[in-house]
């Protein structure tokens, strides 16, 4: 069976989010990333870290302080 191209999905963080399959791109970390949109309407990129298991990109992202939005300066 093939995978719907949008889906919710629970992420091991345990937030939900909605997922377009089709959108995957790439990390300046080299991780491939797909952006997932938020019960408040905000992206969050997330990730595969298991074998069926999805985490924010940010837990694990060596450069996720570069792309945080509540930098300190």
């Amino acid at each position: 069976m093939k995978k719907p191209n949008i889906q919710q999905i629970k992420l091991k963080c345990g937030i939900d989010v909605v997922v377009d399959w089709r959108a995957k791109k790439k990390c300046e970390c080299g991780a491939d990333i797909w952006f997932g949109m938020t019960k408040k309407k905000r992206w969050m990129p997330i990730t595969l870290v298991g074998l069926a298991e999805w985490d924010t990109h940010y837990a694990d992202c060596p450069l996720a302080d570069k792309f945080r939005k509540n930098r300190k300066v």
